[in-house]
């Protein structure tokens, strides 16, 4: 998580400096949009990790301790 802080606390702080600076303010919006990706990347990459860390056994399908049922054949 502090990842996503850190990005987010450049991101505000690219933004206020682009505030102080109008000269360079396209420079340091973009800057500003830049952090503001990683950040949110960082988040989302954060979230998949816990998303799959927390499946539990279900999650793989229908097996059982005989194997999966779907591939048995009967008659």
């Amino acid at each position: 998580m502090d990842d996503f802080l850190d990005c987010r606390h450049m991101e505000l702080l690219c933004r206020r400096r682009a505030k102080a600076d109008p000269q360079h303010r396209g420079k340091w919006l973009a800057r500003a949009e830049r952090w503001g990706n990683l950040g949110q990347h960082k988040i989302s990459s954060r979230l998949r990790q816990t998303e799959l860390s927390d499946l539990g056994p279900m999650a793989m399908g229908p097996n059982t301790i005989d194997g999966d049922q779907r591939q048995r054949k009967y008659g």
